[in-house]
């Protein structure tokens, strides 16, 4: 089980793909292990050399005494790939991955060869926020695990369509993920609500896509839209009939974006 040291914590992470490919790092949302991303990590290393970890406290990867930020999950990232001997990567973080990921981007630019952000804001003071029945329904399907709760969370992640057509594939994938404990629960809120990065992404200069799911009521489109705004050249997708989770509502359309936006951007490099 490879585990890099994080400093008072051990992270958990994941090689796939061919050696010589062009490296992926993939950065986890809010609430979920790296078991979270079910199997686009199995389709990406057809092509790419996939890096996947569990955020600290999640998974098989401890957690260290006392609060966090997202400049420490970005640092967290940065391990991982001295870990998997990666100098540069091609990064997609989703939801709270996502903030981890431009946190990622500003603080260690160097080790980004481009950039995905997925359903997620700058800001979570200035963001547009869901709606108060969509933030119960989240905590309560991460910390109550029933099976009322659990219909509730696929209600705000994923489309109507996918609940109705099978809804035995939420909770299955759910359970996979391995859902946050009531610390961790908190510990993460904490750290979206000491999100902000608004102020620096003019900086930014690393070729970034951005993607959304165009029914996603966990945080709303217009965030994305916004993202497009504040970041230089930035491209934005809106994924129609999805929610939040477009990877696992939209996998094919989700590795095809992916892999067409890494592939016109460069080749990120491996460290002997």
């Amino acid at each position: 089980m490879p585990t890099t040291n994080g400093g008072s914590h051990r992270i958990f992470y994941e090689v796939a793909g061919p050696s010589d490919a062009p490296p992926v790092l993939l950065i986890m949302g809010f609430g979920l292990s790296s078991r979270g991303w079910s199997d686009l990590p199995a389709r990406l290393a057809e092509r790419f050399r996939v890096v996947v970890f569990d955020n600290r406290g999640m998974g098989q990867s401890t957690r260290p005494l006392g609060l966090f930020s997202m400049a420490h999950m970005a640092d967290d990232a940065a391990h991982v790939l001295d870990a998997a001997n990666i100098e540069r990567a091609h990064v997609f973080g989703i939801s709270m991955g996502g903030m981890i990921a431009q946190e990622l981007a500003l603080r260690h630019p160097q080790r980004v060869q481009s950039l995905v952000l997925g359903c997620t804001h700058a800001s979570w003071l200035r963001h547009h926020r869901p709606t108060l029945s969509t933030v119960g329904a989240l905590l309560g399907g991460v910390l109550l695990r029933t099976p009322a709760s659990r219909m509730r969370l696929a209600s705000i992640l994923v489309s109507a369509e996918l609940i109705e057509k099978q809804p035995e594939r939420f909770a299955d994938w759910v359970k996979r993920s391995e859902p946050a404990t009531a610390m961790m629960t908190a510990l993460q809120i904490a750290a979206v609500v000491g999100h902000c990065t608004e102020s620096r992404l003019a900086k930014l200069d690393r070729p970034t896509l951005i993607i959304t799911g165009a029914e996603d009521r966990l945080i709303p489109p217009e965030n994305s839209r916004k993202l497009a705004r504040l970041i230089p050249g930035a491209k934005l997708v809106e994924l129609g009939g999805t929610g939040h989770c477009f990877p696992l509502e939209q996998p094919d359309a989700t590795v095809a974006e992916l892999t067409r936006f890494f592939d016109a951007n460069g080749r990120s490099t491996v460290t002997s």
